[in-house]
């Protein structure tokens, strides 16, 4: 069994805060959890004068409240799959922010999938359901990460975290030596969270803390040689909950990002509101004589917007498998790329090899053009981009393979206030628009007492 340095020479090799001044213990009450290495002391987390920087949305809402339920969308690998099902969060959120009653959490992972993969999980995903905080935990290369935030910061106001991975024993030979791991340039890592304000965990600096101080060996926290025990997965999810606190300063303002907006009522019964932003959610109250409003962007119908949303990559169930454990999800293309001239309809794309060749059909557009896993393609309409660097796994596909994806417009053409009893509602008029000005006017259709308590304007951070 591999002994542990002293605590100093780690502080020393991992740059560990030696100062009580410099890190203090979070004021909550510590979680406790089941499988603590015996005779180790509980865990309890520690936050930093600025840890929490990047979550003011996320703060303000835990602190005051809403209506609908706190959504997490959690992308990764196993590492990620290994941190639960929501069942932490939705136990600690609301005890630490009274207001918060409702948690929903969705995660979508693959065996050892990296952040390269996860850009088209986040495309199909977790920008269509708009979540109010995106986790991934996981590996892969720094510059895969930056174009997954880059995709994540254009198209949503979400806040983002991203911890460093725990110790495993592959990183023993790096005890003591470098804050890295075998396959993770920590400092990379860190570097990209700050360049796009994302909250960075310091997670395998307070792993290895923790195991230093109670004089423990790597394995000590891991269930196998790579994955995190059940005490693992609760030491990682209290470093990202010891997050949620009141920073120094936030680095943003919510209302940035995220704001309410008052339409202006025109002679002739319509509504309009100017907005910068890609989403726009009207809040209203159905009556019995609430009529119904059309709904126009830029002067035009809402449904002549450029702005679309695409369901998951399905694959077939009976795709081939190849390896131990394998899951359909693990080997099929994880991201579409639109293009130009897109018709709403269901695509359907079948394997005509086992060399990475395919046809694409469009339930409208019909055959739509053949290509290969390995190279570019656009289809012959020009609607369907396909990147091979979004195809995981496009050697084990064999002929037959099937995945489906529906491409559906992200406006809707019409609002109906009319309900039996005075019902409050909210409904997302757009969003994947572009992150530009844009004009809302919604204008009557069927005459009647239409109420708008407010509009609430989305504008992510990246252009």
């Amino acid at each position: 069994m591999h002994r542990l340095p002293h605590l100093l020479a780690l502080a020393l090799a991992l740059h560990l805060p030696s100062s009580a001044a410099e890190r203090s213990l979070v004021t909550d009450e510590p979680v406790f959890a089941k499988g603590r290495p015996e005779g180790a002391a509980e865990y309890v987390a520690k936050a930093e004068a600025s840890d929490g920087r990047h979550l003011a949305l996320t703060m303000q809402k835990l602190q005051q409240g809403m209506e609908r339920p706190f959504l997490i969308w959690a992308i990764g690998s196993s590492y990620t799959n290994m941190l639960g099902s929501g069942e932490f969060w939705q136990r600690e959120l609301p005890k630490r922010f009274p207001k918060t009653t409702q948690v929903e959490y969705r995660k979508m992972v693959g065996n050892s999938c990296p952040w390269q993969y996860l850009r088209g999980w986040a495309r199909h995903l977790v920008i269509p359901d708009q979540p109010d905080l995106v986790i991934t935990y996981t590996i892969g290369n720094p510059a895969d990460l930056e174009k997954l935030l880059i995709e994540l910061r254009r198209h949503t106001t979400a806040d983002i975290i991203v911890p460093s991975i725990h110790w495993r024993e592959r990183d023993i030979p790096l005890w003591g030596k470098s804050e890295n791991a075998a396959d993770q340039d920590v400092a990379a890592v860190r570097e990209v969270c700050r360049k796009y304000d994302v909250e960075f965990i310091e997670n395998r600096r307070d792993w290895a803390a923790y195991l230093t101080a109670n004089k423990l060996p790597v394995p000590a926290l891991l269930k196998d040689a790579v994955h995190q025990s059940d005490y693992g997965a609760h030491i990682i999810n209290s470093n990202i909950l010891a997050h949620f606190r009141a920073p120094e300063s936030f680095s943003y303002a919510p209302e940035s990002r995220e704001r309410l907006l008052q339409p202006e009522k025109q002679a002739d019964g319509s509504f309009t509101a100017t907005f910068t932003g890609t989403r726009i959610d009207l809040h209203g109250t159905l009556s019995a004589d609430g009529g119904t409003l059309r709904v126009l962007i830029d002067e035009k119908p809402a449904r002549e917007a450029n702005a679309w949303l695409m369901s998951y990559v399905q694959p077939d169930a009976k795709n081939a498998k190849e390896g131990k454990g394998a899951n359909p999800r693990d080997q099929s293309p994880h991201g579409i790329t639109l293009g130009k001239g897109i018709v709403p309809q269901t695509w359907t794309l079948i394997m005509t090899s086992d060399s990475g060749d395919y046809e694409l059909t469009g339930s409208v557009t019909g055959p739509d053009g053949r290509g290969n896993a390995f190279q570019p393609f656009t289809s012959t309409s020009g609607q369907i981009l396909i990147e091979p660097d979004l195809w995981r796994r496009a050697e084990r596909n064999r002929t037959g393979d099937r995945f489906t994806f529906d491409i559906k417009p992200a406006v809707v053409d019409e609002v109906i206030f009319t309900g039996t009893t005075a019902t409050p509602f909210v409904l997302r008029l757009a969003q994947m628009l572009p992150n530009a000005e844009h004009k809302l006017r919604l204008v009557p259709l069927k005459l009647g007492a239409a109420t708008i308590n407010t509009l609430q304007v989305f504008q992510p951070p990246g252009k």
